[in-house]
C-alpha cells in the first residue's frame, strides 16, 4: 500500500534541501554539514481495509511541541536518529554540553503540498561554553501519543526569530540577520522570509529587508 503523502513528507526530509544550511557545532564555530542518511517513515496499518486512504495526521498544539522528539538530516538533530531528542518542558540537554531550547514562535496553519495542515515551531540549539547560537524551523504532526517534529533548515549563528505565520499555504518567518560582511555579533536587518511547500520540502520564495537597530 502506498504511503499517505504527509506521514511520508513528515518524517522524511530530502537531503538536496538541507545541502548548506547552517548548523550548530561543540565549537561554536562554523557549523558541520550534514551526514547522508534516511529517515525511517511511518506505515499505513496493516488492519486497514484495501483502498481506503489513511487518516489523516493531526497537528500538535504549540504547548505539545514543548514536548516532542525531535529530530533532521542536519547537524545537530541527525545525531539522535530516526527516534530523535526528547523534549521536557521544552528542553533538552545532552551529555556532551548541547542544549536544545523551543522558542516562542510557533503556528499552525495548512501549507499545502505534501505536508498539508502541520504545526511549525521554532528551536534554538546551543553548546554550553560556546558562543554559536542557531535558531530552526522545525514541522511538526502527531502520529501518536507524542508530536513528531522534523527540523527543516537552520538560520546562521545569532539569527533569532521573530515570528512565524501561515497563511494562503505560505509560512511568513520574520528574523533578525546581517549583511554578509558584518560581523556575527551584531545584527542590522529584519528580514521577512516567505516559504512554500515544494513537494515535501519548504523552499523560500522571496524576502524582503528593512533596517534594524537593537
Amino acid at each position: 500500500m502506498p504511503l499517505h503523502p504527509r506521514r511520508a513528507a513528515l518524517l522524511m526530509i530530502p537531503i538536496l534541501a538541507l545541502t548548506g544550511l547552517a548548523a550548530a557545532c561543540k565549537s561554536g564555530g562554523e557549523p558541520p554539514s550534514a551526514a547522508p542518511s534516511a529517515v525511517t517513515v511511518l506505515t499505513p496499518s496493516p488492519d486497514a481495509p484495501a483502498g481506503a486512504a489513511p487518516p489523516a495526521v493531526p497537528a500538535p498544539t504549540c504547548a505539545e511541541v514543548k514536548e516532542a522528539m525531535v529530530r533532521g538530516l542536519i547537524d545537530p538533530y541527525y545525531a539522535f536518529g530516526k527516534d530523535g531528542a526528547p523534549l521536557t518542558e521544552g528542553m533538552f540537554s545532552g551529555e556532551d554540553g548541547l542544549v536544545l531550547a523551543v522558542q516562542k514562535p510557533c503556528a499552525t496553519g495548512d501549507l499545502g503540498g505534501e505536508l498539508g495542515t502541520v504545526t511549525v515551531g521554532t528551536i534554538m540549539s546551543s553548546v554550553v561554553d560556546t558562543t554559536g547560537r542557531y535558531w530552526g524551523v522545525m514541522v511538526c504532526a502527531k502520529p501518536d501519543d507524542r508530536a513528531q517534529c522534523v527540523v527543516h533548515f537552520v538560520l546562521a549563528d545569532r539569527d533569532p526569530i521573530e515570528s512565524v505565520a501561515i497563511a494562503d499555504r505560505k509560512l511568513t518567518l520574520v528574523y533578525l540577520t546581517r549583511p554578509a560582511d558584518a560581523g556575527s555579533a551584531v545584527v542590522s536587518v529584519r528580514r521577512t522570509a516567505v516559504y512554500a511547500a515544494d513537494g515535501s520540502i519548504l523552499k523560500e520564495q522571496s524576502h524582503t529587508d528593512e533596517p534594524y537597530t537593537p
